[in-house]
């Protein structure tokens, strides 16, 4: 895949430098507003008890192949092509929890940094200092840590880390899926949704592991067109992932004294 230009020399460097670029009010008001109808359809089924795939819903998983997001993310891996990983969707509202400091880059154990993976966080009706706020801490993707390495700090403010309460409707954030972040609560919501869904893809070259049913997942995006007539196809490529819950057992069983010796062979990566 070609690189297509999307992103200036100076928002690659930018990205390289923090770990994420705010793209404000990118998305026109009638996908945003198809992506808002779809996640009340989606919160409505699941507050009846019917959990369907997110990649069920026509808006949400037409989302994962969106090319105004796509196209910025093959910029950022440079022309190589990746692989969609996960998409989650709700909104939250009043006396809503926070989430505490972590990152959410795959990597069982967490090693290195050599292949790309990225978050985009979509805020459909923006942030505006209720509900929930995003901190993130610039930087983090060039050290390797734990994704829980920040938990004990919860949602407090920490020397370097900023805070981003205010954006238009259907703007995005792109984020290197190793930077640590927060969703801070706040106090509001009455007459605020916080709109949010969250997007992620994989660079090819290594297995990321993965859910068990990603099969059934990819089975459904193309069923149901998402590849846009094959220019997309990549994006649902099952061979670059494998069953993490299966790798997880495989890694305790050997995890004493130096596991890296015991796992040479037969590693799926």
């Amino acid at each position: 895949m070609a690189m297509l230009n999307h992103l200036t020399g100076d928002q690659l460097s930018e990205f390289d430098d923090t770990g994420f670029l705010v793209f404000e009010g990118l998305f026109d008001d009638d996908l945003n507003q198809r992506l808002k109808d779809d996640v009340d359809l989606m919160m409505d089924d699941r507050a009846r008890g019917e959990k369907k795939m997110v990649m069920s819903y026509d808006e949400l998983g037409a989302l994962t192949s969106e090319p105004v997001v796509v196209d910025r993310v093959a910029d950022l891996v440079g022309g190589r092509k990746f692989t969609h990983y996960h998409i989650h969707a709700r909104w939250r509202g009043e006396g809503e929890r926070g989430v505490a400091w972590h990152h959410d880059y795959v990597q069982i154990p967490q090693t290195n940094r050599s292949h790309l993976m990225v978050h985009v966080f979509m805020y459909l009706d923006g942030l505006n200092g209720e509900v929930g706020d995003l901190l993130v801490m610039p930087g983090t993707h060039k050290k390797v840590m734990n994704g829980d390495a920040f938990r004990q700090f919860e949602y407090d403010d920490l020397p370097g880390s900023l805070s981003i309460d205010d954006l238009a409707p259907g703007s995005i954030i792109i984020v290197h899926s190793s930077v640590q972040h927060t969703r801070r609560p706040k106090p509001g919501g009455r007459s605020f949704r916080r709109y949010f869904i969250d997007t992620s893809y994989c660079q090819d070259g290594v297995r990321w592991s993965s859910y068990p049913n990603v099969e059934a997942i990819n089975e459904v995006a193309l069923e149901k067109g998402f590849d846009r007539n094959g220019k997309y196809a990549f994006l649902y490529d099952t061979s670059q992932l494998y069953d993490r819950l299966a790798e997880r057992e495989r890694l305790n069983a050997v995890n004493e004294g130096r596991p890296v010796l015991k796992l040479a062979k037969g590693s799926p990566v």
